[in-house]
This record gives C-alpha cells, sequence and structure tokens, in this order.
C-alpha cells in the first residue's frame, strides 16, 4: 500500500506544528520521522509558560496504513534501557507506547496530531519523569499478555480473566450478535437471559473489525 499524498499532507503539517526538529521523508510505502523528539508542559512545543524541558533521538516509522496499523518508534540515543521494565521492547528495540487497540477505542479522533501529541508524547513525557522520581507519572499495566488483558478488561468492564474477554470478543466479532447465543460471561445463560444489554452497548463501542484483531492479539506475547 504506498503512501496516499493527502495523508503525507497531514503527517508533514502536524510535525511542523507539533514536533518542529523532527524529519519527515518518504520512502517507498513509509513515512519516516527522524530526529529531535522534544517534551514539552500542556500548552504545547513554543510559546507556553513550560516551554520544551527535554528531548529524545528518536527515528519512527508510519505506513499507509495508520491508524490501523500502529506506528513502530525507536528510542535512537541509547539513553532508555532496551528492557520491558523501561516500556522497550528487548528483541526489536521498538518502543512500547501502550496497547494500540485502546488508544483507537478512547482517543476523541484518529488524526496523526493526536497520535503525535497523544500516546507518542506522553511516552516520552513518562520517560523523563521515570528518569528523575523511579515511578511512572500515568501508572503502568503489567508486561507482556497480561498488561493486554487489563486493558481489554478495562475496555470491556469486565474483570481480567483471559478465557471470558476472549468469549467477549469473539462474540463481538460477529457481524451479528444474536440473543440465543451463550452468554460469554460464561453463566451458561442465552444472552437475552444475561448481558444482552452489555453487549449492545460494547458493540456501539467495539467495531467487529477491531473486536477481531483484539481477540487475534491475546495470543501474542508482543506486548510490554
Amino acid at each position: 500500500m504506498t503512501i496516499a499524498d493527502d495523508f503525507y499532507s497531514e503527517v508533514q503539517q502536524a510535525v511542523a506544528k507539533h514536533q518542529p526538529e523532527l524529519s519527515v521523508a518518504r520512502i517507498d510505502r513509509l513515512i519516516i520521522l527522524e530526529g529531535q523528539f522534544l517534551v514539552y508542559g500542556n500548552d504545547g512545543p513554543t510559546n507556553t509558560p513550560n516551554g520544551v524541558f527535554d528531548s529524545y533521538q528518536i527515528k519512527a516509522g508510519v505506513t499507509a496504513g495508520f491508524p490501523e496499523e500502529e506506528p513502530v518508534v525507536f528510542e535512537e540515543g541509547d539513553r532508555i534501557p532496551r528492557t520491558a521494565d523501561r516500556h522497550v521492547f528487548p528483541k526489536d528495540g521498538n518502543c512500547c507506547l501502550g496497547v494500540w487497540e485502546e488508544w483507537l477505542l478512547t482517543a476523541p479522533d484518529h488524526r496523526f496530531a493526536t497520535f503525535l501529541t497523544g500516546p507518542m508524547h506522553d511516552y516520552f513525557v513518562s520517560q523523563t519523569y521515570y528518569e528523575a522520581h523511579g515511578v511512572w507519572p500515568f501508572g503502568e499495566r503489567s508486561h507482556g499478555k497480561l498488561g493486554v488483558l487489563e486493558a481489554y478488561g478495562d475496555l470491556l468492564g469486565i474483570a481480567v480473566n483471559e478465557k471470558t474477554i476472549a468469549e467477549y470478543l469473539k462474540l463481538l466479532s460477529r457481524q451479528t450478535i444474536k440473543g440465543h447465543a451463550l452468554c460469554p460471561c460464561g453463566s451458561g445463560l442465552r444472552l437475552r437471559q444475561c448481558h444482552w444489554e452489555d453487549l449492545d452497548q460494547l458493540r456501539r463501542k467495539i467495531p467487529p473489525a477491531i473486536a477481531k484483531k483484539m481477540h487475534c492479539s491475546i495470543t501474542s506475547t508482543k506486548k510490554s
């Protein structure tokens, strides 16, 4: 899938406004961001009381599949240890910005600027704060699959139980949910006699395609 001109322009404009020290290049099927990523106060990178208080040397790749496909971000200044405890995937060295489906389902919109100023910026704010204080300012989830299950449990409003979460997501992956299906809570009752209203509300929030992606992802452990 090639990078469309309008999406490339969107990324360029977002970077120019929010991260002016980064370069933007279109190479084959990727948009590459590279340079100093600025960490700043709540009001933005310039003309603010807080201003820029830190920066990181980074490189990131964005595909034409954004936002369905998560950008890959690397810290290249050897400042952040490549360990799960610092929210970096040890094998590949890329940053773990969080559970992607959680952002897709909770973000106000899926513009690239929203990603750049949201999970990507929050990640580096957290790293700076952790260096100074030894704790994560926004809290943290468990590493690996458990962290994914915690995020999915929050989204579904249910306890962190892998089997139950998988059953909910399997049902939500269907294009049509019928009331005679067994309730995913494990009660043994038909859905219409149990959590029908809850599933109806979840269906409004979680589209089948994302539910299917979430269901598939809990078989993977590549999350921190």
